[in-house]
């Protein structure tokens, strides 16, 4: 804070100030001389001072990303994360062991954040996420706001209907994308398993990632629909007509779906569908309620299996404090 005082004083002061530093700048120019000089000759001959200036720029370098995006206060010892997208109120955590104590799970979670049982492997993200960063509204649905979205449902259903329950609610929330969530993670941190559930949402904002994505993650599993039905307007989520193509083009191999094993058999149907149907029908003509959860695996470590998780309210992994105590 700038503090006000007499103004004619002050200026005398400076005045003078300037005319004692006027007559001095010439010794400075000529000691600075010297001394710059002297750094020159100390720098090149002296391999561990450049080497200590070498440490010291990789250090200041490790907290920030290209594009001068600000990374995670990770500790070192944070090898591996998660991270669940649109969790509700329970998110998944890495739960196989070779992991350790000192993996990381990052649950986005817009409406409920607050009610997220508390873990010290577990950091809570209050934010929606979609294609471009601001400030929208949300409309909370269903029991705990499950269904919540930033679009509104196609059509009016259990899920969605129950004013008692406060279906319909607006409410006003930060929004993300997931390019910045995934930047802002140290590169040495390997992305073991991307999990988004986001309400008709979840297509933008893979797409929006994509190129970060590739890079950073190896495992995605993300909602889908179905047959070109709609469970929220506004919005592309379709698995045959949105999802294959564009995970297709990135590099990635859907290996499964939560009802599916057999990806033949969905290939067939994916075709049918779209030779049935060239245009995309419009949110009214089909609205409904056809999800699923589909699996994909980056080509180059298809044969890789997906980590094992569990829901944090499950999550008991047996760490003694002295082991968390490691994780620094």
């Amino acid at each position: 804070m700038l503090v006000k005082g007499n103004a004619s004083g002050r200026r005398n002061n400076i005045l003078q100030s300037v005319k004692d530093a006027s007559s001095s700048i010439s010794m400075m120019r000529l000691t600075g001389a010297v001394l710059v000089f002297c750094c020159i000759i100390d720098f090149t001959f002296k391999p561990s001072l450049r080497a200590a200036v070498a440490d010291s720029t990789n250090v200041l370098d490790a907290t920030k990303h290209k594009n001068n995006v600000s990374l995670l206060d990770l500790p070192l010892s944070v090898k591996d994360v998660a991270i669940n997208v649109g969790s509700n109120i329970d998110p998944i955590m890495l739960a196989d062991k070779k992991y350790g104590p000192c993996a990381h799970n990052i649950a986005v979670e817009p409406i409920v954040a607050n009610k997220i049982p508390f873990h010290r492997q577990l950091s809570v993200l209050p934010a929606a996420v979609s294609s471009n960063p601001g400030v929208m509204s949300m409309r909370i649905y269903n029991v705990n706001g499950v269904s919540s979205s930033l679009a509104k449902p196609a059509m009016t259903d259990f899920w969605n209907s129950k004013e008692s329950r406060g279906d319909g609610r607006l409410v006003i929330v930060p929004v993300i994308t997931l390019s910045s969530l995934l930047n802002s993670i140290p590169k040495r941190i390997n992305v073991a398993f991307l999990m988004t559930d986001i309400q008709g949402y979840d297509f933008m904002a893979i797409k929006e990632a994509k190129n970060t994505l590739k890079e950073r993650v190896t495992h995605i599993m993300t909602e889908v629909w179905y047959g070109d039905v709609y469970t929220y307007s506004g919005v592309h989520n379709d698995l045959c007509r949105d999802w294959l193509p564009l995970m297709t083009e990135m590099g990635y191999t859907l290996v499964k779906t939560a009802y599916e094993d057999d990806m033949e058999k969905l290939k067939a149907r994916c075709e049918k569908q779209l030779k049935e149907n060239p245009q995309r029908p419009s949110g009214k003509e089909n609205a409904g309620l056809s999800e699923d959860n589909a699996y994909w695996v980056r080509n180059d470590v298809v044969e890789q299996p997906f980590p094992g998780v569990v829901s944090v309210q499950k999550y008991d992994p047996g760490y003694a404090e002295e082991e968390y105590k490691t994780c620094v």
